[in-house]
């Protein structure tokens, strides 16, 4: 008897271990890829975000996004720190996140509901420097040093990109977006409080500290078929104008590049003509088509 039951144990032990294999992930991948800054048709060493896709088992999507840290903030930051300043920009200093990671949360169309940015700290310790959710009547934002939170009668979601382009795909494959030149939609824009710059007394925006959410409008217009030329490849394209402008005058103008599927290709600021933010490498896993198998760059 013995033997006999040695026998069935790595059997059975075997058979729950194949079952446990078959059980439905909790996630499935969409799809990943790589964007890059590009200079005169050059990646920039250091710009790349790579990124994946992730569709949850309750049709929302869960974004992951990682880039480098930028290098050339925490020498700035030392320097200021070693400069007579006021007892809150110090904190701001200290407390502040060079960010290296998103992760964000999107419902079935791809709109924003949830995001988080973490990083490093001056000190060298892991940290998040921003934090939002949303729900139908506000989003509420903690930065490195304060919260912000806006609430309204009105949907109105909720715009940022810090270069990503992942983050402009639903609103050009939204029903807003295929009706575009129809009029303005209504959001909120997250931005951040100003520091003065060392040496200098030009305003800039300190990443991460004080977050300021406004009410906004933006304007999506189709500028139709196009070609996007990145180094020597020309790329056939639908390319958009996306405007945004804040009651109180501020505005952002990107230029989007995207395939027939909505996917970004491309993106440029109109404050910064000469960069290029382009997606250098691309998969498709989730129900692979043969055009969706080929990286827009081939």
């Amino acid at each position: 008897m013995k033997p006999a039951a040695l026998v069935c144990l790595p059997t059975l032990l075997l058979v729950f271990l194949g079952s446990s294999y078959s059980l439905p992930a909790d996630k499935e991948k969409v799809e990943d890829g790589r964007y890059a800054l590009l200079k005169n048709g050059a990646e920039v060493r250091g710009s790349e975000h790579r990124w994946t896709l992730w569709r949850l088992l309750d049709g929302r999507f869960d974004l992951e996004d990682h880039f480098e840290v930028d290098k050339t903030a925490r020498p700035w930051f030392g320097v200021m720190l070693g400069m007579p300043t006021t007892p809150e920009l110090r904190k701001s200093l200290q407390e502040s996140v060079a960010p290296s990671d998103l992760e964000a949360i999107l419902d079935p169309d791809r709109q924003l509901l949830s995001l988080t940015v973490r990083g490093v700290k001056l000190n060298g310790d892991k940290g998040v420097g921003l934090k939002c959710q949303t729900t139908a009547a506000s989003i509420e934002c903690t930065g490195t040093s304060d919260k912000a939170k806006l609430r309204f009668h009105e949907p109105r979601a909720l715009f940022w990109w810090y270069g990503i382009p992942v983050l402009l795909q639903s609103w050009i494959a939204s029903p807003q977006g295929s009706s575009s030149n129809k009029g303005p939609r209504k959001i909120t824009v997250l931005s951040f409080g100003v520091a003065p710059k060392a040496g200098k007394n030009i305003q800039a925006g300190m990443w991460g500290d004080k977050p300021t959410l406004e009410p906004a409008d933006l304007t999506l217009s189709s500028l139709g078929p196009a070609t996007l030329v990145l180094g020597d490849r020309n790329i056939s394209a639908l390319k958009y104008a996306l405007e945004v402008k804040t009651l109180k005058g501020d505005s952002l103008s990107l230029t989007v590049w995207t395939d027939a599927r909505a996917l970004v290709l491309a993106v440029q600021d109109s404050s910064d003509p000469a960069d290029l933010i382009a997606l250098v490498d691309y998969k498709k896993y989730s129900s692979p088509s043969p055009t969706d198998q080929t990286s827009p760059d081939k």
